[in-house]
């Protein structure tokens, strides 16, 4: 698979790329990691995979495509799999807007200084670039439409149903983690371990402990390397 460089702090600085891989790492699916932001998919995107010599784009529909061709599942009941669903697309199309503008917009700077894999040049071009396209992005999306109180308070909204859900259990359905899991881990360890004040980070810490110990949890389950892979890849594969 095809994935963005490392942040010291965090593996990959995308929360679909990081969902992915944290995928493929659940269902022991082998897979070899290429790591550059000068490798883009058809559609323009990263993450993507390439299987046996055919490209397959957007996270959810590799995640679709990988699930039926290596017969993997989760073992949910229908009732689990509609809930699941329901927490997955309110991660990637509400959730992740609210923190994303944090980061994009409001505190631009200080993000894109986390990028080593970006030289000097390429980062003051983001600097400017990055607040104007986002918030266009966000306004035709809808969301942006509101106050940034609002769309911040929409993504602390999310946090809570999504520690509501979890509750006491150690994954959101049980003992064991699921795809739903994925998707969750790869969007709050965004919020949690990037060194930027995300207010998400700080509604996370006070409002919901229960998810910061679950992002945690899950680190400790399948990023036994995150450390050392974090600091390996700061500059991308050559």
């Amino acid at each position: 698979m095809f994935n963005f460089p490392s942040c010291r702090t965090i593996v990959s600085v995308s929360p679909f790329g990081l969902k992915l891989e944290t995928w493929l790492r659940l269902h022991k699916i082998p897979h070899t990691v290429t790591r550059k932001i000068m490798v883009w998919s058809q559609k323009g995107q990263i993450p993507f995979v390439e299987l046996n010599g055919q490209e397959y784009n957007e996270s959810n529909l590799i995640i679709a495509k990988l699930t039926e061709h290596f017969g993997v599942k989760d073992n949910l009941t229908d009732e689990q799999e509609g809930l699941a669903r329901g927490l997955e697309m309110m991660l990637e199309n509400q959730t992740v807007y609210s923190y994303f503008y944090y980061r994009y917009v409001e505190d631009v700077v200080n993000f894109i200084n986390t990028w080593e894999f970006c030289g000097y040049l390429l980062r003051q071009f983001l600097y400017f670039t990055f607040p104007r396209g986002y918030g266009k992005k966000v306004f035709y999306h809808g969301i942006g439409r509101n106050s940034v109180a609002e769309m911040y308070d929409m993504g602390f909204q999310d946090i809570m149903a999504l520690s509501r859900a979890l509750g006491n259990k150690q994954f959101l359905f049980g003992d064991e983690p699921t795809t739903a899991d994925c998707y969750a881990f790869g969007h709050l360890a965004q919020i949690l371990y990037i060194p930027i004040n995300y207010p998400h980070k700080k509604f996370m810490r006070e409002s919901t402990p229960n998810l910061c110990e679950y992002v945690d949890r899950m680190k400790e389950r399948f990023w036994p390397d995150w450390d050392k892979l974090s600091l390996e890849n700061l500059q991308g594969s050559p």
